[in-house]
């Protein structure tokens, strides 16, 4: 595996085992200050976050208090309140204070390494895309709607030598991978495994045991897909495709028609 590239924020990629991904809208592995940019690891405001609460910069809260106890004015006589001047003005004392309400400064707010709507990527995208597109030898596109830019224009980086192919439960209309594979992905991945006699990751009973092949008592029979037509595109279990699009790789095409089951060996 060249490069994962990844709109997950979720970091599940790293849990399973994968360690070449690039999260494209960043990640809850970490969390930095908006204060003082201190970054941490996503786990320490794990608790605030799970329990509803803002995560807040343990050093800047201590330094705020510092700063508070040390510019306390010494007690005495209140001094009378001077009288303020009306001023002209479109707008009335009630939106101002409604404005400075609605937007208050949280000392030490601690934002998670994510892309929010609206903001720009990090540079280091179009730098880590550059560099893998001189090496890449086949592409892979899995569960997408591929409606989110910069991330669905990757497959326009990409030179048209290379081999595509998407696996999803739905078909994406607007780009034409050489082989297209419909249905739960899960599902597909688990029948590419028994087709080339691979061991998938999950089903290794032992963790860390490298790949292998499997013996021929371990190979268990699964769905065969469905070709439409003579096309690029097959159907698996749970694939939803609207008829036009089926139609317009078979003409003959009607959801009647049920996939046969065929042992792999």
């Amino acid at each position: 595996l060249l490069r994962n590239y990844t709109q997950n924020i979720d970091s599940l990629e790293l849990v399973a085992g994968v360690t070449q991904v690039y999260h494209c809208h960043g990640s809850f592995a970490t969390a930095t200050c908006m204060d003082c940019k201190r970054e941490v690891s996503g786990a320490v405001i794990k608790p605030a976050v799970l329990s509803g609460k803002i995560p807040r910069c343990q050093p800047c809260l201590e330094a705020e208090a510092t700063n508070t106890a040390s510019s306390q004015p010494k007690r005495g006589k209140p001094k009378p309140k001077k009288k303020k001047k009306a001023r002209a003005s479109n707008h009335t004392e009630s939106d101002d204070s409604d404005n400075e309400a609605s937007h208050p400064h949280i000392t030490g707010l601690m934002k998670p390494g994510i892309t929010f709507f609206g903001e720009p990527l990090s540079s280091s995208f179009d730098a880590q895309l550059w560099a893998d597109r001189a090496e890449v030898d086949l592409l892979v596109i899995i569960g997408t709607s591929l409606k989110v830019r910069p991330v669905s224009e990757i497959l326009a980086h990409i030179p048209h030598s290379i081999p595509q192919i998407l696996i999803n439960k739905t078909p994406i209309e607007h780009i034409n991978p050489d082989i297209v594979l419909l249905g739960e992905c899960d599902k597909i991945i688990e029948y590419l495994c028994h087709d080339l006699e691979w061991v998938s990751p999950s089903r290794i009973e032992e963790r860390g045991q490298p790949r292998r092949k499997r013996r021929p008592e371990e190979v268990q029979s699964a769905e065969y897909p469905r070709r439409l037509g003579a096309s690029h595109v097959w159907m698996f279990e749970g694939a939803k495709l609207p008829m036009p699009y089926a139609r317009k790789h078979d003409p003959s095409f009607t959801r009647e028609r049920k996939t046969k089951k065929q042992r792999l060996n």
